[in-house]
Parts: C-alpha cells; structure tokens; sequence
C-alpha cells in the first residue's frame, strides 16, 4: 500500500472506469487498501458516480454511493491512522539507517568480495555481520591489482576474470541464485569504483538525502589499501589512454614502453615499406613505436640549453594567438619492434641462473619467508594493539563533543578527533601492508625463479598472446630513451643516445637485485660447502653487477617535462 507504483492496483482502478456496473473492491483492513490521501481523492470520484464499492472486513466498514457522513468520516479516521503508522516507520527506519552509519556499519547488503552473517551471541541474540567472503575476496583483490598495473582493459580484465573461474551473484530466480552467473565488463567496473573493501562505503544521508562517504570504523574487514584504490580511480579517471581507440593490431609492447624525455607511452604503428631486390620492388610491413606527446608548451629554456636551437622540434609561433609561443616536439625517435625485443632479451639474459644456483636460492628464500613472517606478527601485534588504544580515545572524544556546550572546547576536540581518525587510518594502512607481505607466496616465488633460469628460451617458445602474458609479468613498464643532440648549448659536438631501461615486477626485482647473491653466498659455505658452486657463484654476481652499470641511466639532467 506504500509503493509508488502499484501495478495491479492501478489496473483494478483502469477496470472500475471501464465498467458499466458498479463493482465491489474488498480489502482485510483499510490499511492494506490505502495508506495516503491519494486514493481517497481517486475512489471518493468513483464511489459518488456509483462506480464503486469498499468494503473493509475487520472494520465493519461499507463505503458506497448513499454513505453517511459518520461513515466517510471513520473511513478517513482509518487513512489518518494508516499515514500515521506509514510517518512513523519511515522515522524509525531512518533512525536506525543513522544509528548504523554511526557506529560505522553498512545499512545494506555485502556486496561482491563480502557476505552477510548472522551470528549468535552468549546471550542467544543474533547480531548481522559483514564478513570476508574467501571464495571471491581473492578474486576482488586480483581486479584491483590487476588493473593497477595499466595492462588490462576493463573488457580485458573481466575476460581474464571470468577464465579463472570468478562468479557473481545473479538475480533470484523460481529455482534460487544456483552458481550464479559469469562476472561482465559492468560488474568489474562496480567493483572498481566502489570504495567499500578500503573500510569507506557510500550512502545517502538519512536527513538531506545526499550520497556521502563513510568510514566502516572497523566494523569489516578491508581487502585492498587507499592508495591502490586512489591509484586505479586515477587511471579510470584517465581512461586508460594506453588502450583507447580502436584496435586493429595487437602488438607486442603495446603499453609497456614509457619515454624517458617526457614520461609518455610510446605508441604503436605498422607501416608498409618498400624494399629493392634483386631489381624487384618488394613491400615489407615494419612496426615502429614512437612518443605519443605531440607538440607541448614546454620548458623552451631548457631544450634551448640541452638541445641547442638547432633541434628541429623547436619553433616558435609569428602570428596568430600562440604568437611568441615556443612549441616544442619530445626528441624522443622511433623504435623499430625488433630493436626493442633485442634489449629485452639482453634483460632476460641478465636474469638466468644457473640451476645450482636456483637450488641455492630456493633454500635462502624459503629461510628468509621464516623470518620475514616472525617479523610480520610482531610488527602486526604491536600494531593492533596501538589501534585498539586509538579507538579507545576516538570514543571518549565522541562522548566529550557530544556533551560540551563551549564551542571553542568543541572545535579543539574535534580536531583532536580528525588527527585521530587519520592515525587510525595510517594504523590500518600499515596493517594492511604486512598482512599482504605475509600472502606472499612463496612457491610462485620459487616458480619465477625457476622460470628465470632459462627465460630466453621459454619466451621465444611461446606464442605471440602468451608472450604478451610472459612481458606483463616480468615487466612493469621500460623506460625509452633514443635520441640525439648538441651539448654545451648546441654549440658542442652531436651526442647520440640509444637505451631501454625495464623496470621489473616482483619477485623479479628481488632476484634481480645485486645484494642478493651477496646474502646467498655465506649462506651456501654455511650449508653446502661447494667451493666450485662458490666460485661460479661469484662470477656470477660480479657478470651481473657489470650488466646492472652497463644499463644505468647516463642522463642525469632533470626532464623538462612535469
């Protein structure tokens, strides 16, 4: 009797209109006929041309054309109490909606990565909880952590989602929710977009109706921090410039390579090139990359200085409204793809093991995962115990705001109040990061490695797609660098320079470190005592060492770029 749209009833009402005899409409009590004045106003039309009869069974109650006046006026006694009691529930409803946000807890249901939970207490009472759902929080945190990583498309990400197996909740049907239904393109973007697994949630405001933000208070668990949520709105918010457009080829390093002159992603392009041969013409489609930055208002001053005036992607505007304006293109030139895979496959070179010293290795990060998870509980103690202290005040300052009548007291202690809850935040950050440090898996970690020992070989075995899974893995971004240029001011001699700087993922970085041989090595003539394994060991680390100065950066002038 409350809802807006009352199907049914409307077309009861559509029939009375369209009948030549009176009808009879007949209801348990008048509340479940009508809660508002709406109807009275409708019916009272209907009833006065004869159209209709009311009858309220448990009231005794007949309204019909001839009604007296005592009549009508108990039926609008029985609408007054039922809007009454409609008032009423309305404000308690929203009294409790208030209450829960308060305290920090969710008025609605859990949503993807979460479940709802009764759980009975000493006394027998039952309380509702929002619990982590294990089965899908995995899957929740890989999309966050998947995207962050600027290699998946939203599209991408829900195809890579639903090949391992993740399935939301689907509508309910006669026979129940089943297995639910393969997770969609709009469902990863609600999951991204909703910063409940950070411990806020959005709800409207049970005064004004404005959709505001609210802390969950601890009141959940939290599956993913604030600043990988911030992260992934920022490349949303972006479009994800590395994937828009349409895509007629798929290439290789599409995405992954970053200019060092400017910080843009190198973009894509096949051309068709006509070669001489054997005095043949001969057509050979070659895919370049270049800096997707095109004409910037720059730092003029510096390419000036750096450059010289002679760089041909300076200029300065002579007429119109850019006038006296330098424009200026990044240096940056184009890569052919082969010369890309060619210092990829140096870097792959640069992480092989030997297998003796894969075994060595396997030991050492299987100690080290030890320790790493003893240090962990400690710190992850200390810290909820600290947390718990926090709180504590958090609640006495709520009690003390609440209760001051000194304004200026009131303004202290509510900031007081907000410096807390950021501690408490901070608290919960940190938290966060060692509990995620202790997932570590320590088998992948082995698996990478292993993987390390002969990755030139695995990835040039692998197909074009896999491939791209194997670079995404390893890889981060690489950074760019190929251009030339006159020192001293462009009066000095032409300087080339051609480099390719990956940056890895994990656990790459860790292997590819040059300290790590240095803890391995008094670890392997603690526990081995293999003098040639130590010898190779040895060679080893200094081969990588003289690779790592081999690739370090030579430019060391700040870019003129933001």
């Amino acid at each position: 009797a409350t809802a807006d749209k009352r199907k049914k009833f409307e077309e009861a009402i559509k029939l009375i209109k369209a009948s030549s005899e009176p009808i009879a409409m007949v209801a348990d009590r008048v509340d479940r006929f009508q809660r508002g004045w709406k109807e009275t106003v409708e019916f009272d039309d209907l009833r006065r041309n004869g159209q209709v009869e009311l009858h309220f069974v448990r009231q005794g109650l007949v309204i019909h054309r001839n009604s007296d006046p005592y009549e009508l006026m108990g039926w609008d006694a029985h609408v007054m109490f039922a809007r009454a009691y409609v008032l009423q529930l309305k404000a308690n409803v929203k009294k409790g909606i208030k209450g829960k946000l308060e305290k920090g807890q969710f008025p609605g249901y859990a949503i993807t990565g979460y479940k709802n939970v009764a759980v009975k207490n000493g006394d027998g009472s039952i309380t509702k909880e929002i619990q982590k759902d294990e089965d899908k929080a995995k899957y929740v945190e890989m999309c966050f952590d998947l995207y962050a990583t600027e290699r998946y498309t939203v599209g991408e990400l829900a195809e890579k989602m639903k090949d391992l197996g993740f399935r939301v909740k689907a509508k309910k049907t006669k026979n129940g929710n089943g297995d639910g239904r393969d997770i969609t393109k709009s469902d990863v973007l609600s999951i991204l977009h909703n910063p409940f697994p950070t411990g806020e949630f959005y709800w409207p405001n049970p005064e004004t109706g404005e959709r505001e933000l609210y802390s969950n208070k601890g009141t959940y668990p939290t599956l993913i921090t604030k600043k990988l949520y911030e992260k992934v709105q920022t490349i949303l918010a972006s479009n994800n410039t590395r994937h828009n457009g349409f895509k007629k080829n798929n290439f290789k390093f599409r995405g992954l390579l970053k200019c060092h002159f400017c910080g843009s992603t190198l973009t894509p392009e096949e051309m068709s090139r006509t070669y001489a041969e054997n005095s043949k013409s001969k057509n050979i489609n070659q895919v370049y990359y270049h800096c997707s930055n095109g004409k910037s208002l720059v730092n003029s001053d510096y390419y000036e200085k750096k450059f010289g005036t002679d760089h041909s992607g300076v200029r300065t505007f002579k007429k119109g409204k850019k006038k006296g304006q330098t424009v200026i293109s990044c240096p940056q030139k184009w890569w052919k793809e082969e010369e890309i895979e060619e210092f990829i496959l140096h870097e792959f070179d640069a992480m092989h093991y030997d297998n003796e010293v894969y075994e060595i290795l396997k030991i050492f990060l299987k100690k080290d995962y030890e320790k790493r998870m003893e240090e962990a509980d400690k710190s992850i103690r200390g810290l909820r115990n600290k947390l718990g202290k926090v709180g504590k005040i958090i609640d006495g300052l709520m009690d003390k705001i609440a209760l001051t009548k000194d304004k200026r007291l009131e303004e202290d202690l509510e900031k007081r109040y907000n410096n807390l809850k950021k501690e408490q935040e901070d608290l919960r950050d940190q938290m966060k990061s060692y509990e995620d440090g202790k997932g570590i898996d320590t088998d992948k970690t082995i698996d990478a490695m292993k993987l390390a020992c002969d990755l030139r070989k695995h990835y040039l075995g692998l197909p074009f797609e896999k491939q791209r899974e194997l670079l995404s893995m390893c890889f981060n971004h690489a950074v760019a660098c190929k251009a030339e240029w006159r020192v001293n001011g462009g009066k000095g001699k032409r300087v080339k320079a051609k480099s390719l700087y990956p940056v890895l993922n994990e656990p790459f970085v860790t292997l590819q470190s040059v300290n790590l041989l240095d803890e391995i090595l008094p670890l392997e003539e603690a526990y081995v005592h293999n003098a040639e394994l130590t010898k190779k060991m040895r060679e080893m680390l200094a081969s990588q060492r003289e690779c790592r100065s081999n690739t370090k950066r030579k430019e060391t002038e700040a870019s003129p770029f933001p």
